[in-house]
Parts: structure tokens; sequence; C-alpha cells
């Protein structure tokens, strides 16, 4: 057996507990990352009032986040091709956990602004390293519902996380205790992590060290596969790769054409989900109100996540992809317009968030599927700190559209803009594979 027909098996045989594993794993590790990120949003109008922060002032706070995952996708997602997806996952829930529960202590605007930073490095980098196992570890055929269902740990994380926000925290311990319970949870999945998820094969393989045979082979029994005699060699490509290939040809107008499409798509994105409940508050509905807004649209995102994974099940990525774009930045325009009505804020709402992580997935799956494995992760990494940054320039972008008084529904629909100019760019990123 070779490590090719490793892969084959693993690409077309029903998926194993091991494998389902990773996946539930992945949903955890994603659904505290989607509350720690968007842990701020949920209290901003407290924080607004309590420290008298203008627009420009809240739009900082709640761009430092995605500031900082930008800064984290760039600089740590290549731990997870260096140093092993395991590896680089438990570095960033130690700094999810150490940002989480210094923010609790913040006593100014700033020291809240850096300790958010640290927070969204984390955040920043982990989503390629947990998309990328969860991607190397899932048949040809569950790979876009397996990313789905990973991609929705955020909204489930944010729905669960809002709920425990509104019912217990704040009303009985204030806005810090938010930050306390987010650190506490990221800080007991580290153990979790070291004792359950697997490495990925193909690092163990490429970068072996002391042990890599023995680990390889456990996981191969667990997988219902035969063990090796001795590591098996690494592809040619692999073998000789480094990660400065993602800036050379072929590989290069592939990274620049996914850092193009993420950019758009999350500033258009973070726009709404940073301002969702702000500017649902401000047209009278109340702080409750606003964090409900929060909360159903990751309801939707749920129902977003599972159903365009599923789609491509049936029908091309592409397409689906396109689609889901397109109504994405028709959902951000139409809330623009509901600020009379809060069933039509939910409505609206709803829909963004069911297209939000629905072209998460859709992003996501177009990524690794053009990325050779040896840079995957750093390939999806600088493509997601291109999104980050566009995740830190759209929330800043509408603080100085509505502080210029350009009003909800323009700022609405000036921000729907990008994300649709992301699906045009999207069409063009090669879906063939190239050989290792």
């Amino acid at each position: 057996m070779t490590l090719q027909h490793v892969h084959e098996a693993i690409a077309s045989r029903p998926l194993r507990p091991l494998q389902l594993l990773v996946i539930a794993l992945g949903v955890l590790i994603n659904m505290v990352d989607g509350f720690d990120l968007l842990a701020a949003s949920l209290i901003s109008p407290i924080l607004a009032r309590e420290w008298q922060l203008d627009p420009v002032l809240l739009g900082t706070l709640l761009s430092a986040g995605p500031l900082g995952t930008a800064t984290g996708a760039l600089l740590l997602s290549p731990i997870a091709d260096l140093y092993g997806r395991r590896t680089a996952i438990l570095l960033n829930l130690t700094l999810l956990s150490l940002g989480m529960l210094l923010s609790a202590g913040a006593d100014s605007l700033w020291q809240l602004v850096a300790l958010r930073f640290v927070t969204g490095m984390g955040v920043g980098a982990m989503a390629s390293a947990v998309g990328t196992l969860v991607f190397e570890y899932c048949s040809q055929r569950t790979r876009n519902l397996g990313l789905g269902l990973v991609t929705i740990g955020y909204n489930v994380g944010v729905v669960i996380g809002g709920i425990i926000v509104s019912q217990w925290l704040i009303g009985s311990y204030g806005w810090r205790s938010v930050f306390v319970f987010g650190g506490v949870v990221s800080a007991l999945l580290i153990p979790l992590v070291i004792v359950l998820l697997p490495e990925s094969i193909d690092f163990m393989v490429s970068k072996p060290g002391p042990g890599s045979l023995q680990r390889l082979n456990k996981i191969l029994a667990r997988l219902d596969l035969p063990s090796f005699d001795q590591l098996p060699q690494p592809a040619p490509a692999a073998a000789k790769s480094s990660l400065t290939d993602l800036l050379r040809q072929p590989i290069l107008p592939r990274l620049l054409l996914m850092q193009a499409a993420y950019f758009l798509y999350m500033l258009s994105s973070y726009f709404f989900l940073n301002w969702n409940n702000q500017l649902t508050t401000e047209a009278g509905f109340g702080d409750a109100s606003g964090r409900w807004i929060s909360i159903l649209t990751n309801v939707g995102g749920i129902a977003g996540g599972v159903l365009i994974g599923a789609a491509t099940l049936r029908a091309a990525l592409r397409p689906v992809a396109t689609a889901t774009l397109i109504a994405l930045g028709l959902a951000i325009a139409a809330f623009g317009y509901s600020a009379h009505s809060y069933a039509l804020t939910v409505a609206a709402s709803m829909a963004v968030g069911f297209g939000i992580f629905g072209a998460a997935v859709m992003l996501y799956a177009t990524g690794a599927a053009t990325f050779p494995a040896r840079v995957r992760a750093t390939g999806m990494g600088l493509s997601m700190s291109a999104g980050r940054l566009g995740s830190f320039v759209g929330p800043y972008t509408a603080g100085l559209l509505l502080a210029g008084g350009t009003g909800r529904v323009w700022t609405c629909l000036i921000m729907a803009v990008p994300v649709v100019l992301s699906a045009v760019v999207l069409v063009r990123v090669p879906l063939q594979p190239l050989k290792e």
C-alpha cells in the first residue's frame, strides 16, 4: 500500500468513526471561535453607553477582533503546514483563552481593543488549520457537507452563547462575564484536542518526526486500513516543496483570486455581523431585541451551512457558490430597508445569516480544492488573511458612513456591493487540482 492508496481509500469509502470525530471536534472548536469573535458585538450597545463611544470608536472596537484575525491568518497559519494542524489548533486555543479571560479585566477602550486583537489572532489562524484537517479526513462525497457542518459551528456557538449571555450572564454579572465564559470554554477544549484529535496524515508523511510511523499506523488502524512497515515516501512535489511555492506559478494566480474573493466577501459579511445588533437597537427595538437579531442571524447561518453544503452533493460547486454570494448581497440590501418592522428585520437577518455561512462553505471548498495539500493550510490562511482584512475594513467603513450621516439604507446598499463582486471573482478560480 502507498500513500496514494490511503488518499483514495479516504476519498472513496464511507466515513469511519475517527473521521466523524474529527468533524465533531472541528464543530466544537468553531463554536468557541464564533462566540469569541462576536462577543464584543453582543454587548456593543452596553459598552457604547457605559464608555460613551461614538460610532467611530465603536467601529474601532468592533474591528479589532477582525483585524486580529487577519494578522493571525497571515502570520500564524503557516504553523499548520510547518509543525502540524493539531499543533496549530492547540496554539490558537491558547491565544483564544488568554485573550478572552484578560478582556474581562479591561478597564479602558484601548486595553479592550488590544485584547480583542489578540483573541482575533487565534480565531484567524484556527480556521485554516481546522478546515484543512476536516477536508483531509473527509471522503470526496462528504467534504463540502463536512466543511458546512464545521462552518456552522460558528453559528451554533453564537446562538448558544448568545442565549446564555442574554438569559443568565449580562443581567446578573454584567458584560465582563461574557468574556469570562468564552475564555473558560476555550480553555476546556485544550485537553480534548490533546487526547482526541489526530494529526494530518499528509503532514506526518511529509515532515516526519520521532514516533511518526507509530502514530500513523494507529490512525490507519482506526480507519480500517493496513499499516506501514516504514513511512511512505511523500509525493515528489511535496518532498521538494516549500511555502514559497505559493508565490510562484502555477499556484500564485489561484492565491490572488482566492484572496480577492475572501476580501470582498468578508468586507460585506462582517459589516453585518458586527453592526446588526447596533442598527437594530438604534431603530428603537431595544438591547434584548438587538441581541436576538444576532442570535437569529446565526440560526439562519446554521441552515445555510448545512443546506448549501448538502446542495453540492447534487449540484456543481461553482453555480451554487455564485448564487449564494449574489443572494447574500440582496439580503444585506433588504436589511437596510427593514428598520420600520421587527418582523422584516428578523427575516432579512436570517436570510443574511443563511447567505454568509452558506457562502463560507463554498469559499472554503473552492480554496481547499484549488490548493495542493503541501501548502493547503498556508494557502487558505493567506486567503483568509486577505478576507480578515476585509472583515476589519467592513465594520470600520460602516462606522465612518454612519457617523457621516449616510444612514442605514444607503450604508447597507453600499456594503452589499463587495459580496456581489466576490461572486464575479470566485468563478475565475480553477477547480482542477494541481498535481502533487
